[in-house]
């Protein structure tokens, strides 16, 4: 065997070889025309999408602003909220001084000339035998109102 040491080996010998006509071309080709049928088609779809893309965004943004005055009414509301119900608490307040008991009592002394009710003003009346109160007529009676009682007798008797 014969010794060959350090030699390398040429591996390229086997590798396919490439026609020179494929090294050189460019990867892309320019055509003679330069915007075809098929690109102002696409041009035309550019354009519209491009259009509803902006149609879209300029509804977003108007969503957002009227989200925006929205929530503006609605912190002013709030606000105005507020103060009505501090204003309703400063009213119930000012209701309750003045129509406390003290307040009443001196109405009606001061204004009014009421008294308060000593127990010698108090009158009680007890019933005896039947609890039952009976109103007696006067025997004066104007002449319409007899005639009144009486047909109101005669619808009672006959039951209308």
């Amino acid at each position: 065997m014969a010794n060959r040491g350090n030699l390398a080996y040429d591996l390229s010998v086997y590798e396919p070889k490439q026609k020179p006509a494929e090294q050189e071309q460019p990867a892309i080709k320019m055509q003679k025309n330069p915007i075809p049928m098929a690109k102002k088609e696409s041009a035309f779809k550019f354009a519209f999408r491009a259009f509803l893309i902006l149609a879209v965004f300029c509804a977003v943004l108007y969503g957002k602003v009227e989200t925006n005055s929205l929530f503006r009414e609605i912190s002013s509301l709030e606000s105005e909220l507020k103060s009505l119900q501090s204003e309703n608490i400063t009213l119930a307040a000012e209701y309750e001084a003045r129509t406390s008991l003290k307040n009443v009592e001196d109405y009606a002394e001061n204004v009014l000339g009421l008294k308060k009710l000593d127990k010698a003003q108090i009158e009680y009346v007890e019933l005896t035998g039947d609890s039952v109160i009976e109103k007696v007529e006067a025997e004066n009676k104007n002449i319409f109102i007899r005639i009144r009682n009486f047909i109101n007798d005669l619808k009672e008797h006959i039951g209308a």
